[in-house]
Parts: structure tokens; sequence; C-alpha cells
């Protein structure tokens, strides 16, 4: 026998056994947090994304709803209604379309799909005027494209957000 078949034959000490055994151990440990991380990100990135989105979702609606009462408030003291496209130019002040598409703050104006102005009752003081409003919240985030990925298309690409304030007439 040569001396290589002797130590291919011969039992090893039982401390390389235990330093092969620690080395495989922490390799098969390293791949199993690797999988975990690989399963958990796109949840993780869901619910990041989610909040994100959410908050600017949010500010969008309370921007429109502030927009809509200070339209409200333009009409009650016997301002004029307006048109919607036209005067919704982020401009034209001296309507009530026209104020509530100056107040919407940071909203981009061509997402705006109406701005409205009626008197159920009439234009006599004490009646009411209601201006409401509707939005097409686009996403900021990779958001619905993740979700799609995982459901199949249930989330819609934009968000509809609509509002409406009543105010008396004086």
């Amino acid at each position: 026998m040569t001396l290589t078949a002797l130590r291919r034959n011969s039992p090893q000490p039982a401390s390389q056994k235990a330093s092969w055994a620690r080395r495989w151990s922490l390799r098969s440990s390293k791949a199993q947090s690797l999988v975990e991380f690989s399963l958990l990100l796109p949840v993780m990135l869901i619910i990041v994304f989610g909040i994100i989105d959410f908050g600017w979702g949010l500010r969008s609606y309370i921007s429109l709803t502030n927009a809509t009462r200070e339209g409200a408030r333009f009409a009650a003291v016997g301002n004029p209604a307006g048109s919607f496209p036209s005067e919704c130019d982020g401009a034209t002040g001296t309507t009530v379309i026209g104020r509530t598409c100056i107040a919407v703050e940071g909203l981009n104006l061509s997402n705006i799909t109406d701005v409205a102005v009626a008197y159920p009752d009439g234009q006599e003081p004490g009646n009411s005027v209601v201006v409401s409003a509707d939005y097409t919240y686009e996403y900021i985030t990779p958001l619905g494209d993740f979700i799609n990925f995982f459901s199949g298309g249930t989330l819609t690409e934009t968000l509809s957000l609509s509002t409406s304030t009543d105010m008396r007439l004086e």
C-alpha cells in the first residue's frame, strides 16, 4: 500500500470531522437565510410601497377636500361658478372652479377629472351650494405592478378620489 492509500483508509481524527461539519452547517445556514430573505422580500416591498402610496393618496384626498371647501366658501359669498376644463388652469381665481383648482396644492391639474358647482335650491341666501371634485390618483411606487404580478391583475392602475363640500349661501 502506498502512503496516500493509507491516509485515505485511516480514520480521521474527531477534530477534523467536527470542523468539516461546522463548515457544512455554516454554508447551509447561509443558504437558508438567503432563501428566507428571497421569500420575504416581495412581501416587505409590498408593505413599504403600500405605506408610501397610502400616505401620498391620503395627502391627495386631503388636498382635494380642502380645495372643494375653499371653492364652496368662495361660492357662498356670491362669486360666479365658472366652467370646468377651461378655468381649471391654476391661474384663474375669479370663479369658483378656478379658485378650487388653484387650491389643490401640489396635485397634478391634468389628473382632475371634474369640478362641479351646484345650487340645488337656487342661489338665494340661506340655500346651499355644493362644490364637488374628482381626481385620478396614480401610484408613485411600483405597488400596482407588484400586486398585479402576484395576484393576476386585481389592482387597478389608478385610484379615483372624489369629494364634495356643501355650504350655505350668504
